[in-house]
């Protein structure tokens, strides 16, 4: 009974003002829509997904830093193939280790029935495949005896086996990467680009034979390695194991007067897809999550400062009802009650439209989704995996502080009109 009147003066309210209520309404949605659009994209961040559904149990060391002793400047910069493992590879409750490009490179890359293309690129080990969960859909990946030689092989995606190759059959054939021929021995499914650390449009060997860009001792490059931690494993537990690594290695460069500087990796995923770091600095974490806490309030306080104005218009078309209320004995905190539960409701519809706004909105960028709502289609993410329960009550939440900080003031303004001018339509401004 109280939720129909309550329905009922929202539906008068949009006959008789529907100039404000509508706007009330649009505006909720607005504000809804880019809070959401945030969260849900920073979800999308770390959630997992084919080809990085091992993401919860994923760390990536990646980076180093030394400083020199001296005259000698500080330089910093990727691993090379040597230092990645030496710091990370064979470290106490680690499933799997795979070493990796930090980040894929566009090369150039053509096929027998197309022009040249420009292909994202990486390079990855024979484990890489083990960590990351590509869909095969034709052939098989390279293995260990074809990393270990740096032999020409690659596996495409299958886009860029459409690109390359048109409607011939890939896996066998042969193309040129960036001048140097290359045979296609696997293909694999398509997937998201917020797939960062496994995406690519071709894939070929990583081995020691990767060279190194500065130094005798091997310390640059542009490697990268994932780390698949094994059950009862702790991030802390490995980063104490790598920190040791750090300390035999400033033995090994103490002749050139050289100091290798610690900055707590291995990342999760999180961090690495925040870029809260460089490579010679620190994961910023705390500044990282103040931003995103700032970025949240100013989302939320000022649509709710101009929902509040809004909210003060409609009050005032119904002091003489708010009167009549309290002469028949309505208790003030009941009429706050009422106001904030009926701006609820018309927060919450708005909040539902804003949603919606927002999964339509992230849904029209091009590669980042599949076109299935409930599942997983290839190795994408799909617009139904944001339909879950903590999506919900973050749109709930977000809609119930809305609805406090805007409806607070004026609920409480119009509780404290004097019963007789109330009854007269006289209020303050």
């Amino acid at each position: 009974m109280i939720a129909s009147n309550k329905i009922r003066q929202i539906r008068y309210d949009m006959r008789h003002q529907s100039v404000v209520t509508w706007v009330t309404l649009v505006g909720t949605a607005l504000s809804v829509f880019l809070l959401m659009t945030v969260i849900s994209l920073e979800q999308l961040n770390t959630m997992p997904f084919a080809p990085e559904s091992n993401r919860p149990r994923l760390l990536y060391g990646q980076n180093f830093h030394i400083s020199g002793i001296g005259n000698n400047e500080d330089s910093s910069a990727g691993l090379s193939y040597t230092m990645a493992g030496k710091l990370y590879v064979g470290l106490k409750g680690v499933a799997i280790s795979s070493r990796m490009n930090i980040d894929a490179w566009n090369a150039e890359a053509e096929g027998p029935t197309e022009k040249p293309v420009t292909a994202s690129t990486r390079k990855v080990d024979e484990n890489f495949w083990k960590i990351f969960d590509h869909t095969l859909i034709d052939g098989r990946y390279f293995d260990k005896a074809e990393v270990d030689d740096n032999s020409n092989v690659a596996v495409l995606s299958e886009s860029m086996a459409r690109n390359l190759f048109g409607d011939a059959k890939a896996v066998g054939s042969e193309f040129m990467l960036s001048f140097k021929p290359y045979k296609v021995v696997g293909l694999v499914a398509d997937h998201s680009a917020l797939a960062r650390q496994a995406a690519a449009d071709i894939f070929i060997p990583m081995s020691h034979a990767s060279a190194a860009w500065w130094g005798e001792s091997g310390m640059f490059g542009d490697v990268a390695v994932a780390l698949l931690l094994a059950d009862g494993t702790t991030p802390r537990a490995l980063r104490d194991q790598v920190k040791a690594r750090y300390a035999q290695v400033a033995t090994e460069l103490a002749p050139e007067e050289l100091q290798p500087v610690y900055h707590e990796a291995p990342y999760d995923v999180a961090t690495v897809v925040n870029g809260a770091y460089g490579s010679n600095s620190t994961p910023d974490t705390s500044g990282t999550e103040r931003v995103r806490l700032i970025t949240y309030a100013l989302l939320l306080l000022l649509p709710a400062i101009n929902l509040s104005s809004m909210l003060h218009s409609r009050i005032r078309r119904r002091v003489g009802e708010f009167g009549i209320r309290r002469a028949f004995g309505c208790t003030r905190m009941r009429i706050v009650r009422d106001i904030i539960s009926e701006n609820f409701i018309i927060t919450l519809l708005g909040a539902i439209v804003g949603w919606m706004l927002a999964l339509l909105f992230m849904s029209s960028y091009t590669g980042l989704y599949s076109s299935g709502w409930l599942g997983i289609v290839g190795d994408t993410p799909t617009l139904g995996m944001l339909l879950n329960w903590r999506m919900v009550l973050a749109v709930i939440a977000v809609c119930f502080i809305i609805n406090i900080l805007s409806a607070s003031v004026p609920a409480l303004q119009a509780s404290r009109l004097n019963t007789v001018d109330a009854i007269n339509g006289r209020h303050n401004n």
